[in-house]
C-alpha cells in the first residue's frame, strides 16, 4: 500500500465521493466512487494534481458503478538509438516526393500562360505553400495532444498525380493524412478537439495561401483564353474553386490585389493558388464524416458508432454523385478505411461528449462542404 502516498489519496478524496478503496497486487489504488455532475471536470483536476508526483488515473465503468484507478507511472525506458525508416516517415517522404513532382509540372506549365514568370519561383512557391497547409494540421494536432498530455501519430496518404486521368485527381499529390492517439486522451472532449483543430488548421492556412496566391494568378481576356485553349495549354491548370476560395479571391479583388475579370475572360490560377485549391480539397476530405477521416472521428464521438456508419455510407454516396467520376478513388479509400477499427479510448470513459461539441459537428461538416470545388454535375445532371 506504499505505492499510493497520502498526498495522492487526499487528492482523490477531495474531488470524489469514495465508497470503497483497495490496493491491487501491482500497487494501483482502486476506488469505487460516486459519479456526480462534477465528476468529469474533477477528473481533469485530478490529472493535473497527479502530474507533479508522476501518477496517472483512469475512470471507467458507468454512472451507477464508477471505478477510479490511480497508479504510479513507470520510469521512462532508457533512450535507444534506432536508425530505421518508420512507416510514418516513409509515407511522408512519398507524399513529399509527389508534391515535388506536381510542383515541377505546374511550374513548367504556368509560363505558357504568364510569359516572364519564373518556373523556379512558381515551383518553389507551390511546394512551400502546399506543405505549409499539410504540415499545419500536423503541428496543430501535436500541440493539442501535448496540451492534453497524450501522444499521437500521423500517417500521410500519398497519391500518384499526373498519371490519374481524372480532372479533380490530376494534380492531387496527397489525400491528406490520418492521425491516431498513441496514448489515451483525458476525455472525449479532448479527443474531439484534437481532431477538430487539425482540420480547422487546414482550412485557415489554405485560405491564407489563397489570399496570397491570388496576386500571382493571371487574368485572360476572352481572345487570349481562346488562343491558349486552342493549343490545350490551360487544360491542366484550370480549376473550379470552392465557395470559400471564391470568397477569398473576391476579397482580394476588392482590395485591389487581384484585377477584375473582364466580360468573357477568366482567372487562371497560379501554382500557389492551385496549392490553396488542393489544400481546401484535402480539408474537404478530412471533414467528411466518414471512417477514419477527422470528420468520421468527430461523428463517432458525437453521434455514436451506429450513426457514424450511416454518415460514412452517406459520404461515399455523395462522392459518387458529384462530378462523376472524379471522386471514385476517394470513394474506394473511404470504404477501405472503414474496414479498420476506430480507436477512441480515453482515460475517462464515462463522461459523455459535451453538447456544445455535438453542435460543432454540424458546423464542421458544413465547413467541409464549403471547401469542395463547386461541382459541375450532380448524379450526371449538369449544374
Amino acid at each position: 500500500m506504499s505505492a499510493i502516498n497520502a498526498e495522492v489519496d487526499s487528492a482523490v478524496r477531495s474531488l470524489f465521493s469514495v465508497k470503497d478503496y483497495f490496493v491491487t497486487e501491482d500497487g494501483a489504488a482502486e476506488y469505487s466512487v460516486e459519479y456526480e455532475a462534477r465528476s468529469g471536470p474533477n477528473f481533469l483536476k485530478l490529472l493535473d494534481l497527479l502530474k507533479a508526483p508522476d501518477y496517472s488515473a483512469q475512470l471507467y465503468g458507468d454512472r451507477e458503478r464508477a471505478t477510479l484507478v490511480v497508479l504510479k507511472n513507470p520510469p521512462p525506458p532508457p533512450p535507444q538509438l534506432r536508425v530505421r525508416l518508420s512507416s510514418t516517415a516513409f509515407l511522408f517522404l512519398l507524399t513529399l516526393g509527389s508534391v515535388l513532382v506536381t510542383g515541377y509540372v505546374v511550374a513548367a506549365i504556368f509560363p505558357q500562360v504568364s510569359p516572364g514568370s519564373s518556373p523556379y519561383v512558381m515551383g518553389v512557391g507551390f511546394v512551400v505553400a502546399l506543405m505549409a497547409v499539410l504540415l499545419s494540421r500536423y503541428a496543430v494536432q501535436r500541440y493539442a495532444a501535448r496540451r492534453g498530455r497524450f501522444s499521437s501519430v500521423s500517417y500521410y496518404l500519398p497519391n500518384v498525380p499526373i498519371f490519374i486521368a481524372l480532372p479533380t485527381m490530376y494534380f492531387l499529390p496527397t489525400f491528406g493524412s490520418v492521425s491516431f492517439p498513441v496514448t489515451p486522451p483525458a476525455n472525449k472532449d479532448k479527443l474531439f478537439d484534437f481532431y477538430l483543430v487539425g482540420s480547422l488548421a487546414l482550412v485557415v492556412v489554405a485560405l491564407a495561401v489563397a489570399f496570397l496566391g491570388s496576386g500571382t494568378s493571371v487574368i485572360l481576356t476572352q481572345s487570349q483564353l481562346s488562343a491558349l485553349t486552342a493549343g490545350n495549354q490551360t487544360a491542366t491548370i484550370q480549376t473550379n474553386p470552392s465557395i470559400l476560395q471564391s470568397a477569398v479571391i473576391s476579397a482580394a479583388q476588392g482590395l485591389g490585389i487581384t484585377g477584375q475579370v473582364p466580360q468573357g475572360g477568366t482567372l487562371i490560377f497560379s501554382p500557389i493558388e492551385i496549392a490553396a485549391w488542393l489544400g481546401l480539397l484535402v480539408a474537404f476530405f478530412n471533414l467528411l464524416p466518414a471512417a477514419l477521416f477527422d470528420g468520421g472521428r468527430l461523428a463517432r464521438l458525437a453521434i455514436g458508432e451506429r450513426w457514424s456508419r450511416v454518415t460514412t455510407i452517406a459520404s461515399g454516396l455523395f462522392l459518387l454523385l458529384i462530378d462523376l467520376p472524379d471522386y471514385w478513388v476517394v470513394f474506394l479509400l473511404v470504404f477501405l478505411m472503414a474496414a479498420f477499427p476506430v480507436q477512441g479510448d480515453t482515460l475517462d470513459s464515462i463522461t459523455r461528449l459535451s453538447n456544445s461539441r455535438k453542435a460543432v459537428l454540424v458546423a464542421a461538416v458544413a465547413l467541409g462542404l464549403l471547401c469542395v470545388p463547386m461541382p459541375q454535375t450532380f448524379a450526371t445532371f449538369q449544374l
